[in-house]
């Protein structure tokens, strides 16, 4: 299994590790990645009422993340394509942080924690709750000797 989470969004470009870690990755290997997720950049501005940012957002793949550095962001669809041209077929994606990402969890009891991993779990698995996640993870599985199907 190769795990890559929480870094394509600080690459221009991230084709050249996407290879390789498609490369990286064993004959009938698992590739797990997490990436921001492009379709719901206007959220966050939003929720923080800066009305003109989540306008621009619509159409952006960028913007400057909570710790304050220009990220990146990718689509499912889009990640997809890219390790699929490198023989590693998408098995299942999953959002992440529908939820908890929008609100401070600083004060929350122990017993809400777990209320609230329970509801993203569920959220992550179901449309259209996975597609608005700030952050989607997706699983891709390596060709055994050139056959995708494996």
């Amino acid at each position: 299994m190769v795990l890559c989470h929480g870094v394509l969004m600080y690459l221009t470009d991230p084709a050249a590790l996407i290879a390789s870690l498609c490369a990286c990755t064993g004959d009938g290997g698992i590739l797990s990645i997490m990436a921001l997720n492009a379709d719901t950049l206007a959220v966050r501005p939003a929720l923080e009422r800066r009305w003109g940012d989540a306008l621009a957002a619509f159409d952006s793949c960028e913007e400057r993340g909570v710790l304050g550095v220009e990220t990146r962001a990718d689509t499912v669809a889009e990640l997809a394509e890219r390790i699929q041209s490198h023989d590693v077929a998408v098995i299942a994606w999953y959002g992440v942080w529908l939820f908890s990402d929008w609100m401070s969890l600083d004060a929350t009891a122990d017993e809400d924690i777990a209320a609230i991993a329970e509801v993203e779990l569920e959220a992550s698995k179901r449309d259209p709750y996975r597609s608005l996640s700030r952050v989607f993870h997706l699983l891709g599985r390596k060709s055994v000797g050139g056959d995708i199907s494996h």
